[in-house]
């Protein structure tokens, strides 16, 4: 990871402050703060199972492709856990979106992907708040929830589903995570195309694979949008018309 600055060629940066720049998907600087100053117990460690296998668990479990999880929970945390508290939900606190865990269920006055989460997984949702292999699963029952029963071939079939309007499924809205709408999807295939390699705060080594077809999905998927949304304006362009219409008849 590097920065560039105006008269000198680029600087690595380190995790934490890229981390700190970046704040992609991540509930602001006073997520971050928490998430690095929060240390899990040296003797704690050695319960840790796999992210990797976490996240291949979930896949599995709800039918989802794995690369398209790693990319979300990359996005959304750089693949770190934070502490509940990270991002608790506090009305009129623009830190406090409610936004939880590596997949950043949502909870709310205005969205409540948690609890449909904890719903579908029948977790409870303080499990899934403050256990990273469940808040993973409840990323993964979401977003197979928002595909619908039809598993398409390619990635870029996927993209309505992660933004939130729904596959052939339910259609979700949430601040951060599945349902956060296009610009956040956007992110999430352009993760999958760049691809990213990194080791977390416990040491362990993640690496998403580039997939340059992926970029190409994106480009597809945007452009898609924008017929669609062509086609919704015309429609209401000629709704409004008929409407006129109507009025100068009833008028005459």
């Amino acid at each position: 990871m590097y920065s560039r600055d105006s008269t000198g060629p680029p600087v690595r940066m380190s995790r934490r402050d890229f981390l700190k720049l970046s704040g992609a998907g991540v509930a602001g600087a006073a997520l971050l703060a928490l998430m690095f100053s929060w240390d899990a117990p040296a003797q704690d460690l050695q319960y840790y199972s796999s992210l990797l296998e976490e996240f291949e668990e979930a896949a599995e479990e709800y039918d989802v492709p794995s690369e398209l999880l790693l990319a979300i929970g990359y996005v959304n945390t750089r693949w770190e856990m934070p502490p509940a508290e990270a991002s608790s939900h506090e009305p009129d606190d623009p830190h406090g979106r409610g936004a939880y865990g590596i997949m950043q269920l949502v909870q709310n006055d205005t969205a409540d992907t948690l609890g449909e989460a904890s719903r579908l997984t029948g977790i409870p949702e303080e499990e899934l708040i403050t256990d990273r292999r469940a808040n993973i699963l409840g990323g993964a029952a979401l977003l197979a929830e928002s595909q619908g029963e039809e598993r398409p071939a390619s990635l870029r079939e996927w993209f309505g589903a992660v933004d939130g309007r729904g596959g052939n499924g339910r259609v979700f809205q949430a601040v951060a995570g599945i349902g956060a709408g296009e610009a956040f999807a956007g992110e999430i295939f352009r993760a999958l195309g760049e691809g990213s390699s990194e080791v977390t705060l416990d040491g362990e080594q993640i690496t998403l694979e580039a997939q340059e077809e992926a970029l190409e999905d994106l480009e597809e998927a945007l452009e898609q949008l924008d017929e669609e949304l062509e086609e919704a304006l015309e429609m209401q362009e000629e709704a409004l018309e008929d409407r006129e219409e109507e009025s100068v008849g009833g008028l005459s």
